[in-house]
């Protein structure tokens, strides 16, 4: 008997401590995405066309990125909810298993970068942005081991037009049709 009471304390004192946890980014993705206020898309890297062309380091590079989340909330007449969201993203991201990448922006327009894991094995990296004339956003970028260095060389990749992102052109004309409704 004494021992289901110890039992039965230690799992109410069990919840009573997971119920005080911060909500995560991933809890906040999935408790907004199907709110018709919010913005949201999943969008593999399968969308990226004509990877045949990229050689074997750009590809590996490609295939450690699984997909990119993204969730917007546009301004639009409410700024009070605006205002709440950008709060409840920045108290999210202030956890310190988020590490600061890079911040950039002034007082009206803010985007930061975040990343969790290793600095050589990053497992997501996460952009949080705000412009008080359009809505705050935030895109979380989910791989496996995900190397910043060839990230980023992949990154020019873009530029040099190796990767085509036509798949993508249908999503973006989707984002500004919502945003000036």
């Amino acid at each position: 008997m004494k021992s289901i009471k110890i039992l039965g304390l230690a799992l109410a004192a069990a919840a009573f401590v997971s119920c005080a946890n911060e909500p995560s980014l991933q809890e906040y993705y999935v408790e907004n995405q199907q709110d018709n206020k919010f913005i949201a898309l999943d969008v593999p890297t399968s969308m990226f066309t004509n990877t045949e062309e990229l050689d074997e380091n750009q590809k590996a590079t490609l295939e450690s990125v699984k997909k990119i989340n993204l969730l917007a909330l546009p301004v639009k007449e409410n700024k009070e909810e605006y205002e709440a969201e950008k709060t409840k993203l920045s108290s999210i991201l202030q956890d310190e298993k988020y590490q600061l990448l890079m911040k950039y922006g002034s007082n009206d327009r803010r985007a930061e970068i975040y990343f969790t894991g290793n600095e050589d094995a990053i497992d997501e990296i996460i952009v949080y942005g705000y412009d008080d004339t359009k809505g705050v956003g935030v895109a979380r970028v989910l791989g496996e081991d995900m190397n910043p260095q060839k990230l980023m060389e992949l990154m020019k990749s873009l530029d040099k037009g190796d990767i085509d992102v036509n798949g993508l052109k249908g999503i973006t004309g989707m984002f500004k049709t919502e945003i000036e409704e």
